[in-house]
């Protein structure tokens, strides 16, 4: 049984538990991605969440913005259980579905206007053509002037850049305390299977602007650290 088997209520509890020590670069990444949301929330309009999880970001937009409404979307009952417990006081303050995003064209959302999109550390099981779906699905949802914001891994896709990365990884781990560096592999070749082992299909950063800008956003990268990004894209403006 892989630690990715996230439909594994341990392996739930123990992600819960631990998303840090092998992604030093999340809490900085995410508390960005709150200042956004706490800066552009209009009240009245809902948040949308592909890959809800634990309910971890969603304790945290409620913190920013106790008067956000959310609908969360994740694969794995196991993970939305640990949400329902996390969110209890917001209880009505959020709604949670389960699906697979391989087959997001098929999300039926509850009509309601959708000012916000964001993704933490979930489209990176898609492939190309996936990932596109993805983004026009939520180019579809998200009202005129809407956001979608990711924070996702990256692909690594230049082996002879490797060992610089290496560098960066155990200065994250040396000032984090985190285990980044073994964790992706000594090797291009071993990082590469261990991408592969972890069922992962990250796309590179140019990838994604691209199939951001295919479906109509203005996208944009606001922070980069090694291979884990921070993404912003805003649907186009009817009148524009």
């Amino acid at each position: 049984m892989s630690y990715q088997d996230f439909q594994d209520p341990t392996v739930a509890q123990a992600w819960d538990a631990d998303n840090h020590s092998r992604n030093p670069s999340r809490s900085e990444q995410l508390d960005m991605m709150l200042t956004i949301i706490a800066d552009q929330y209009e009240d009245g309009k809902t948040i949308l969440d592909l890959g809800m999880g634990t309910g971890l970001v969603e304790a945290m937009v409620f913190q920013r913005v106790p008067q956000a409404q959310v609908v969360g979307v994740d694969a794995s009952a196991a993970m939305l259980a640990l949400a329902h417990q996390r969110l209890q006081s917001h209880a009505s303050q959020y709604t949670a579905l389960i699906h697979d995003f391989t087959e997001i064209a098929t999300l039926k959302l509850p009509e309601h206007a959708y000012q916000i999109v964001f993704s933490v550390q979930t489209l990176h099981h898609l492939t190309d053509s996936q990932l596109l779906t993805a983004y026009q699905f939520i180019d579809d949802t998200l009202e005129a002037g809407g956001l979608f914001l990711l924070l996702d891994r990256i692909a690594l896709d230049q082996s002879g850049l490797f060992d610089v990365y290496q560098s960066l990884w155990a200065r994250q781990d040396k000032v984090y305390h985190s285990q980044v560096y073994g964790a992706e592999g000594m090797t291009f070749a071993e990082h590469q299977m261990v991408v592969a082992g972890r069922g992962d299909l990250p796309t590179s950063l140019e990838r994604h602007l691209e199939l951001l800008k295919q479906v109509g956003f203005e996208a944009a990268c606001l922070h980069l650290q090694t291979n884990r990004a921070l993404l912003v894209g805003r649907k186009t403006l009817i009148n524009e």
